[in-house]
């Protein structure tokens, strides 16, 4: 999602409270900050709720453009993300924002036997620098990693192979407790010493697949050689790597340098989702927006899909060897590529990772719209909705029924009206089933829909645009028939449930067919509401009858005798029963002359 500086107050309400990262972007669309967080919301919001004394702050605050953000699965994920997204952009912010507390690096020295270490300062004196790494546990982690495995030099001696030869060096205390190979003595090559910096260079890359392989053909040949101190020793830094690497969308082992592209489109733009991954981590990722030109249906969401994977992979620095997608491509030459369509595994988290992005762009984009301008966006609702359907006009007012009943008694059913998307609840409706014995819901929706168009028509009231039905082919059979009697052509559509209960299709047209509208759009959304409203309407007003049935006394039906009289002559004669034999002089001392004589003569012309 890209938010505006303008509109950056306003917008804050509309990011998710999940984990992700947040980059923001000067006036020429340069990354100058890269942030994380648990709660996006929160965190971004904690920029602009307050007066900031830290001037640096105050200046990225005043430098900055538009704000995105990309939500993650945890927080790990989104420490890892923030991490090669650094690495990435290498954005001014995340260095000034912690000058005094700079962000360490882990440096590879460049000498003889190097040794690595971590780092505030970067020399150009032909080092190897990693980094910046915004959480020093990890940096600090990864260097305990290497002293375990690897058993790198750690002093300071300059060390030269003449010197070694001539034993000018002695072995420290590190090499007693075994945390160094000595090569200051020699125990150690400097061609197999250079080896294993190659290893954690590749660790560094985040290429741990290789090194990890390597390490497990280790621990086999130490658990073969009865070394078992140093086979389990090698398994816990395994473990490690395999914790590092996070089991995440971020950093994955069986995937290179991919593409993973998802889209999504409603009724004014296409979205693209595009994440970058280059040696397995993740570097990259985006929301696209491209507002529709053409006319409707010219271009379908599979064909601009594929438009913007060529544009992509022209603009990608890396080589990109493997597009990960939902579906396969309808035109262009992908042959020197592999196209996977992944549904289970790593690539298909994060091909779900992009998905989970691009609809909670569109979400988001949503909320923000109506947030800023309710009505219009409503109104977009509505068109889609009418375009999706056929519908002959723009459903503003909709109206939908629903029975209920219990094996045919106390037999009621509801009429919910929506206005502009909206509940227009001074409209809404209950009837009291009067022409129906027994569970007959289909009667029961005749009688209903011809009371309520009945009376409109007489009150000179306006019809709907569409009615909803909360059934099938059947419900929606049954109004077209108490519509065609009473002359009234209005739109009938019917949303149709699955065995979980759960609304799976929308029904339209004559003969009813199933109408392609995406289950996670703010069409069904809104049909769902509808849908729920109805049915809750209903079921309250059917749940508050019985219970007045249930507790219904025959006492209630005496005139002149209210809550107060009736709880009066309970307290004395203890049941109906009782007040029925009591005599007239006993009613009298219990609730008075006139009111005892009412209760007296109601049961004697009952007995009669």
């Amino acid at each position: 999602m890209i938010i505006n500086k303008e509109d950056i107050r306003d917008s804050l309400s509309v990011i998710p409270e999940l984990p992700g990262c947040y980059t923001y972007r000067d006036k020429e669309g340069v990354v100058i900050y890269v942030g994380k967080a648990k709660n996006l919301r929160k965190r971004i919001a904690s920029y602009f709720q307050k007066n900031h004394a830290d001037r640096k702050v105050r200046a990225l605050i005043h430098s900055f453009e538009t704000i995105e953000y990309m939500v993650v699965n945890t927080e790990l994920d989104a420490l890892l993300l923030e991490n090669n997204l650094i690495k990435q952009y290498q954005p001014q912010y995340n260095v000034l924002l912690k000058e005094g507390d700079l962000y360490p690096h882990i440096c590879v020295k460049n000498e003889p036997f190097p040794r690595v270490f971590t780092t505030f300062k970067i020399i150009d004196d032909g080092s190897k620098y990693f980094g910046p790494y915004p959480d020093k546990g990890m940096a600090w982690t990864l260097i305990r990693l290497f002293q375990r495995v690897f058993k790198f030099r750690t002093c300071s001696l300059k060390l030269n192979q003449e010197d070694i030869d001539k034993g000018k060096f002695r072995v420290c205390l590190k090499y007693h407790i075994n945390r160094c190979n000595a090569p200051c003595e020699g125990y150690i090559s400097e061609e197999e010493y250079n080896g294993q910096i190659e290893q954690a260079v590749e660790i560094l890359k985040g290429n741990i697949s290789n090194v990890k392989a390597t390490l497990t053909e280790r621990m086999t040949s130490a658990s073969e050689a009865l070394d078992f101190e140093r086979a389990i020793e090698i398994q816990q830094v395994i473990e490690e790597l395999s914790h590092y690497q996070a089991k995440s969308t971020i950093i994955s082992e069986v995937i290179g340098n991919a593409l993973v592209v998802s889209g999504a489109q409603d009724l004014d733009a296409h979205y693209i989702n595009y994440l970058e991954i280059h040696n397995g981590n993740i570097i990259a990722g985006r929301t696209l927006e491209f507002k529709k030109r053409m006319t409707e249906g010219e271009e379908e969401d599979e064909d601009f899909i594929s438009t913007a994977i060529v544009r992509l992979l022209e603009e990608s620095k890396y080589k990109v060897r493997e597009l990960i997608l939902e579906r396969p491509p309808t035109f262009g030459d992908f042959s020197h590529l592999t196209i996977t369509i992944p549904k289970r595994g790593e690539k298909r988290k994060v091909l779900d990772l992009s998905r989970q992005n691009v609809e909670q762009y569109v979400k988001d984009k949503n909320r923000q719209t109506e947030k800023m301008n309710p009505e219009q966006r409503n109104t977009q609702i509505l068109r889609e909705l009418m375009t999706a359907v056929g519908l002959p006009k723009l459903p503003y007012h909709v109206e939908s029924f629903d029975n209920s009943n219990i094996q045919g008694t106390d037999a009621v059913a509801s009429c919910v009206v929506f206005k502009g998307a909206k509940p227009s609840k001074k409209d809404y409706r209950l009837y009291n089933i009067r022409g129906v014995s027994g569970p007959d819901d289909y009667a029961s929706m005749h009688e209903v829909v011809t009371r309520r168009y009945s009376r409109l028509i007489e009150e000179g009231e306006s019809l709907p645009d569409l009615i909803v039905t909360d059934g099938g082919k059947g419900q929606m059979g049954v109004v077209k028939a108490a519509l065609k009697e009473l002359n009234l052509e209005i739109p009938v559509m019917g949303l149709a449930k699955d065995s979980k209960h759960n609304t799976n299709q929308v029904l339209y047209g004559d003969p009813p067919q199933v109408v392609g509208i995406m289950q996670r759009s703010q069409v069904f959304y809104l049909l769902e509401r509808i849908q729920n409203e109805v049915h809750r309407f209903a079921i309250n007003f059917h749940r508050n009858k019985r219970s007045k049935r249930q507790t219904h006394s025959v006492l209630d039906d005496i005139p002149g005798i209210g809550p107060v009289y009736k709880k009066r002559l309970i307290a004395a004669f203890k049941s109906v029963k009782n007040i029925q034999s009591a005599s007239l002089e006993e009613l009298q001392t219990a609730i008075g002359q006139v009111k005892g004589a009412a209760v007296h003569q109601y049961f004697n012309k009952e007995q009669k």
